[in-house]
């Protein structure tokens, strides 16, 4: 028994999808019985005529019930939205040891005045807008200076002393703003579901790397629209409809339902600085909760620049993070190492040295430098110190003569370390083989994308020589041609009219056409933006396949080159073939390059298994049932192959990225099996960090130096 609406809708589908399977059954068995005992082609088919409207029927009932299930309300949307966030980001922050051994301490004070707004329009602002209170708050800050802290702090100094909820966070390269971004991310996220404070329908926070955004080719919204279609896939599918034509991430967008929280500032181009931040500034404006973090020069050069008209963050408050405390940085290193012992001790000459004008004392005051030191000399639970360098080696002051040698040799020394035996997480790459396929990484970033810092797996085709794939293409289109020309050629030689010369040449003729026609999606695929991963597999009629089918099925027909149901059954494979495509997964799906890697493999497969079967049938079927010789069923049958995997190229990404991947391990010697190579640099080795369906380095400057080794080899 069927109770709900709910279940209503899922008993409905299943008794419309059944009728559609039978009914579509039944018209090809019929076809079939009329062939096989001269039933007549013609009678059959009028006797069929009656059945086409229940189908029409069955078939929107169907899809109607489809689309009436799948449209969520945006409230579920949102917390979905929300509980995907927070579960990435509980893992990201674990694989990027956050809290191993221990959060480390990081503090900040207020932003200097000269880059924030003053403290009192902050507060007669957020007063006076529409919804405001009218006086302020006793929660507000009444000061910046009641803005300091340190570590998880930061959400409840932004939720409740920043009268206007739009904070930007500042700080030296490598002092911490990412991480302290992720803190306050999964902070607000706990707020919206706990006992005291249960707002289910508060915006979701969601970080947006800002590399990628070109403020002067795409306004801010569509930029964040395409990135939450990218990380969180189920987005990219239409809103409900009374939000209109748009897509689920813009509709949660232009609701205010996502709290943007905008990292890396100053990885935007210089010249484009200005242009971006009037382009937040007009896109989120006063009203809108938002936060953006920046290296304090790069910030300040915007404000104060050299011609132009200045431009800051519009009712922003500031906080600026702190160096790190010399007895916090050596506790820290200590306890990496064990706490006690010789591990430990290895450090004193370095944390004598902490806080004071030498270069290690300069270079060791930012957790990112901490990170990479810890890595390259503290050993790992199961391995012996004894086979490490020794720490000490950073206090050579003729070796290392100021805190860029430091921080170069720190950068250098990352990978090996990284790669070398690991007791629990053994490396299937040497350090020299992770070095090579990082400098090129690095490289292609830095080259190809004009520094982006967003590593996604199907971008990598464009690291191929374009000469490559358009040759592969053009032997494509060449031999499908061939191939269609050929299954035009045995038609119309075994329909014994061989003998006549024309039918021959319009099967030739319309095998080529349709063979370009199929192969120019894959032409277009190197010559446009790489195709995006999709995630799952779905299938509609559309007015091409349509058009197709019957188009063959009539040119059959018309020269008599096979019967009326066999011409229909190779028009109906026609047809099943061009409606397959792909669709999107659901947001509370895994989120990852890795995820997205496998469901677009998956739907690769299943595209060439279901095009190939749909095809090889409608071709092999009438083939047999007409004596065909077995070399021209084999040719059907390769045919339809060929046919499957074509269509998988054109409408997912794993084809090409496979493709491109043999050709980078054998040009260039990148691992084999990259998208294994890369998760394990995430998982296990701390090289990359993931944001969303992208891979990153672990910082910006890590990048940037084995690009810059790459240009100096």
């Amino acid at each position: 028994m069927i109770t709900g609406m709910g279940g209503w809708h899922i008993g409905t589908r299943r008794v419309s999808a059944i009728y559609l399977v039978l009914a579509l059954s039944g018209m090809v068995g019929a076809l079939w019985l009329a062939h096989r005992f001269h039933l007549g082609a013609a009678a059959t088919a009028a006797s069929l005529l009656p059945t086409l409207a229940p189908l029409f029927l069955s078939w929107v009932t169907f899809r109607t019930n489809v689309e009436r299930a799948t449209e969520q309300p945006l409230e579920q949307i949102v917390e979905h939205l929300a509980q995907a966030v927070q579960s990435q980001w509980e893992t990201e922050a674990r694989v990027r040891r956050v809290n191993d051994p221990y959060p480390m301490t990081v503090g900040w004070r207020a932003a200097p005045d000269d880059l924030v707004e003053a403290w009192p329009l902050l507060q007669t602002t957020a007063a006076d807008w529409p919804g405001g209170l009218g006086t302020v708050p006793e929660g507000w800050a009444s000061s910046p200076e009641q803005l300091e802290g340190t570590g998880a702090e930061i959400t409840r100094v932004f939720a409740e002393k920043v009268p206007t909820r739009r904070l930007l966070v500042l700080g030296a390269p490598g002092s911490g703003k990412t991480v302290l971004l992720l803190r306050l991310l999964l902070g607000l996220i706990h707020r919206r579901t706990t006992n005291g404070s249960d707002h289910p329908g508060d915006a979701v926070p969601v970080l947006f790397p800002l590399a990628t955004w070109n403020p002067m080719r795409q306004d801010l919204y569509a930029w964040m629209s395409q990135r939450l279609a990218a990380d969180y896939p189920s987005l990219a599918e239409p809103a409900p409809a009374r939000y209109g034509q748009i897509d689920r991430a813009r509709a949660l967008l232009d609701r205010r339902l996502v709290l943007p929280v905008l990292d890396g500032f100053d990885e935007i181009p210089a010249p484009l600085r200005s242009s971006a931040l009037s382009a937040i500034n007009e896109a989120l404006p006063l009203g809108h909760p938002v936060v953006l973090s920046s290296r304090v020069g790069e910030y300040r050069n915007v404000l104060h620049p050299r011609s132009g008209v200045p431009v800051k963050l519009a009712g922003a408050a500031g906080i600026e993070l702190c160096p790190l405390e010399a007895h916090d940085a050596a506790a820290y290193l200590h306890r990496d190492a064990g706490g006690g012992g010789y591990a430990a001790e290895r450090w004193e000459p370095v944390a004598a040295q902490l806080g004071t004008l030498t270069p290690v004392g300069e270079a060791m005051r930012t957790p990112l430098m901490l990170f990479l030191a810890r890595t390259i000399y503290n050993p790992r639970p199961g391995e012996s110190s004894e086979d490490l360098p020794h720490p000490g080696e950073l206090c050579d002051t003729s070796r290392f003569a100021g805190r860029a040698a430091i921080e170069d040799h720190l950068f250098s020394a990352f990978i090996p370390a990284a790669y070398r035996s690991h007791p629990r997480y053994p490396s299937s790459w040497t350090p020299q083989q992770a070095q090579t396929a990082f400098v090129f990484l690095a490289r292609y970033l830095h080259r190809a994308l004009n520094g982006t810092s967003d590593l996604a797996w199907w971008q990598l085709p464009r690291a191929v020589q374009r000469s490559i794939p358009a040759m592969v293409t053009q032997a494509i289109c060449v031999l499908l041609s061939a191939a269609f020309a050929a299954v035009g050629f045995i038609f119309a030689r075994h329909a014994d009219i061989g003998t006549k010369i024309v039918a021959p040449l319009v099967g030739v003729l319309i095998g080529v056409i349709v063979g370009v026609i199929l192969a120019v999606p894959g032409w277009l695929a190197f010559d446009t933006e790489p195709r995006r991963p999709t995630s799952g597999l779905r299938w509609t009629p559309n007015w091409p396949g349509l058009a197709v089918g019957v188009a063959t099925t009539v040119m059959l027909v018309a020269y008599d080159a096979l019967p009326f149901a066999s011409a229909a059954t190779i028009g109906l494979g026609i047809c099943i073939a061009f409606g397959l495509g792909a669709t999107s997964a659901d947001t509370a799906l895994e989120v990852g390059p890795a995820a997205l890697w496998s469901r677009d493999r998956r739907v690769f497969w299943a595209i060439t298994v279901g095009v190939t079967a749909s095809a090889g049938l409608g071709l092999w079927v009438p083939l047999v049932l007409n004596g065909a010789s077995t070399a021209g069923q084999a040719t059907a049958l390769g045919f339809a192959l060929w046919l499957g995997l074509t269509m998988a190229f054109t409408k997912t990404a794993w084809g090409v990225f496979s493709v491109a991947q043999y050709h980078l391990a054998f040009r260039y010697r990148l691992p084999r099996h990259l998208m294994a190579f890369l998760a394990d640099a995430h998982q296990h080795r701390g090289v990359l960090r993931q944001v969303g369906a992208i891979y990153q380095f672990r910082h910006i400057d890590l990048q940037r130096h084995l690009a810059s080794a790459a240009d100096g080899d």
